[in-house]
């Protein structure tokens, strides 16, 4: 699937720096391929509860209960007929540290109450004549509770293609295939009093990522508001040992409210070895700081079946070493032999 992703805006936890930021959330097509070219446009039209300053994204204030209009113009670059579709999403923390506003986190974090992509109705299917502009609505529906902090996602605007497939039978059917994304930030509130983050530290385990190996330390931010300028140091080590195994740091990453990811820490190729091991974990944004020291096991199965996945690791035979063995057990051997004829020889000429 072909799409083009956004530049994700840093958002601070103070209400004040949030229009700063606006300059960051840049609408930036860029398709898998270069000889693709957008074929739609779209630009927010803010309603009256936007907070002033922010021009880029959704940023709103409201009541709860409320309901708001987020209205988008849409506009058709091209000649020809094209079909999109708006998908609300909730904000969640990729592996790398960086807030997905286009997409969902596979498992919500058991701290959010509020899932914004719940509270905002899809669009269907969008028609666009060539060269038409059109602008739609989607409503947002504020909880009935007052709730603390942010809530923050995103619409993902895509265009939606008709695409003849074959069957077993020769029919031919019809499939919808996403093809080109705009996302469009959403962030709202009850109030805008500033919420202190708060993190923890869920689990640490044996993990692969993309096909190799690493410890994952999954670090959750439990509380209503962003978590910026992130940066994590990490080191494990073998119980009852002083020496660092394997270490891991990253800086300037971010994390949307109420969600976890996995931070994961490199084995750089080595296999895993069964055993027990600790982890030692330091998190730091602006002035605060979370310390964090966790032990964890690493089970025999468990480490050959990984091991076993990790592309880097040569799980095949080395036939050469095989070979280099089984022919030194052969020299061996016909050395005994000789050895042992030698001394047969001379108990011969004792005796005669």
């Amino acid at each position: 699937m072909k799409q083009s992703t956004l530049v994700h805006f840093p958002l601070n936890v103070t209400w004040w720096l949030l229009p700063l930021f606006s300059l960051f959330l840049v609408l930036f097509p860029s398709v898998t391929q270069a000889e693709e070219t957008l074929s739609f446009y779209v630009t927010p039209e803010f309603p009256e509860s936007q907070i002033e300053g922010s021009t880029s994204y959704f940023d709103l204030n409201l009541g709860a209960g409320e309901t708001e209009t987020l209205a988008l113009k849409l506009q058709n670059g091209s000649s020809d007929p094209i079909q999109v579709q708006v998908t609300p999403h909730t904000a969640y923390t990729n592996v790398h540290g960086v807030v997905e506003y286009g997409k969902d986190a596979q498992e919500p974090d058991n701290s959010l109450l509020f899932s914004l992509d719940e509270l905002i109705d899809p669009s269907g299917v969008i028609e666009l004549a060539g060269n038409e502009t059109k602008t739609i609505t989607v409503p947002l529906h504020m909880p009935e509770e007052l709730f603390e902090g942010f809530l923050a996602g995103g619409l993902r605007i895509t265009e939606v293609k008709e695409e003849q497939e074959e069957t077993t039978s020769n029919e031919e059917g019809v499939a919808i295939k996403n093809e080109f994304a705009y996302v469009v930030g959403v962030v709202v509130s009850n109030s805008r009093d500033s919420v202190q983050p708060d993190l923890d530290l869920l689990d640490v385990f044996a993990d692969q990522l993309n096909y190799r190996n690493v410890i994952s330390a999954t670090i959750q931010n439990f509380t209503p508001t962003f978590v910026n300028r992130m940066a994590v140091e990490a080191t494990v080590q073998r119980v009852g040992e002083d020496e660092i195994l394997y270490e891991a740091s990253e800086e300037m990453m971010q994390m949307a409210p109420n969600s976890n990811f996995d931070f994961p820490i490199s084995l750089e190729g080595d296999r895993f070895q069964s055993g027990d091991y600790v982890l030692n974990l330091k998190a730091t944004s602006g002035e605060e700081e979370w310390l964090w020291e966790r032990t964890f096991t690493i089970e025999a199965d468990e480490a050959r079946s990984l091991n076993r996945a990790d592309v880097t690791i040569d799980s095949s035979f080395n036939w050469w070493m095989i070979g280099s063995i089984v022919l030194g057990i052969l020299l061996l051997g016909v050395i005994l032999y000789l050895l042992i004829q030698k001394k047969k020889a001379r108990a011969n000429e004792q005796e005669q």
